[in-house]
Formats: structure tokens, C-alpha cells, sequence
């Protein structure tokens, strides 16, 4: 999808592609994956890129990426199907965001899913409000190791 106003593309990146834009994209997700701390890593997402386990999008600033996003369905016990944004990482969100919502949501719709998910920091609540999401929880974690 072309945004006419910013002039940004949103795409979804076939698997078998993953290699020309991951040199670029890398860096963006980097910076999502290290909150986890060592729960993840880039190369596990990497992996799961090339096995069709998420599905990598990018804005595109003519030929050069802007922003990567990794979705992947969930599937229920109960039946339901959503889409979770797993990984977001780059700049100039409030350009591209409400094209990749839209885009992301149609998706997700055309998958069978019957809503979205996101994870990440308090702060996304502020930026994603205007589209219609809700806080659904809040995760709390304890390391047990000591230090």
C-alpha cells in the first residue's frame, strides 16, 4: 500500500525475500528484541522470518526502509485467530502507522483472525488509542537470578 500523502510503501516481505531487506531491517528490530532480555534474539527472529513462523512488513522510503513490523497468527483453543504484532522497530511512526493499521487489519481479517494483539512499553497505549486499542493486561515479570 502507498500512502499518496507521505509517499511511503507498506508491503509485506515474502519469505523468500527476507534476506535482501534483514541487513537493513535488522537494526530496527534490534532495539524491540533486546527488551525482552535474552528472552529473544535477533537471530531467533531472524529464523522465524525464514520459516514463515511471522511475517515481516516494511515501510519504504522509496528504497530505503523506514520502519519493520513482525506479525504472526495465534491460533486458540476456542477457535479464535488473532494477529499479533510482535516486533516494531524504525521511525517516523505517526507517518506510516495509520496506513500499517489499516493494512494490518485488513490482513488479519482476510486471515480468519478476529482481532489484533501488540506487545511492547506503556507508552505505544498513547500512540494506538485513536485507532480503537484497549490495554488488555499488564505482564509483570521477577528475575530469579541474582544479578
Amino acid at each position: 500500500m502507498k500512502d499518496m500523502r507521505t509517499q511511503l510503501n507498506f508491503s509485506v516481505v515474502p519469505p523468500q525475500v527476507v534476506d535482501v531487506v534483514w541487513p537493513q531491517v535488522k537494526e530496527m528490530l534490534e532495539r524491540a528484541v533486546e527488551t525482552t532480555f535474552g528472552v529473544y534474539d535477533i537471530d531467533s527472529i531472524y529464523s522465524g522470518l525464514r520459516t514463515g513462523e511471522y511475517v515481516l512488513w516494511v515501510v519504504m522510503d522509496e528504497t530505503e526502509p523506514v520502519a519493520a513490523i513482525t506479525t504472526r497468527v495465534c491460533q486458540y483453543p476456542s477457535g479464535k485467530r488473532g494477529l499479533a504484532m510482535d516486533w516494531i522497530g524504525g521511525k517516523r511512526m505517526a507517518e506510516w502507522l495509520p496506513m500499517a493499521q489499516e493494512t494490518i487489519q485488513r490482513y488479519a481479517k482476510d486471515n480468519g483472525c478476529t482481532h489484533l494483539e501488540g506487545y511492547g512499553r506503556k507508552a505505544w497505549g498513547r500512540a494506538l488509542q485513536k485507532f480503537g486499542w484497549k490495554p488488555d493486561y499488564i505482564a509483570y515479570k521477577m528475575d530469579l537470578n541474582d544479578g
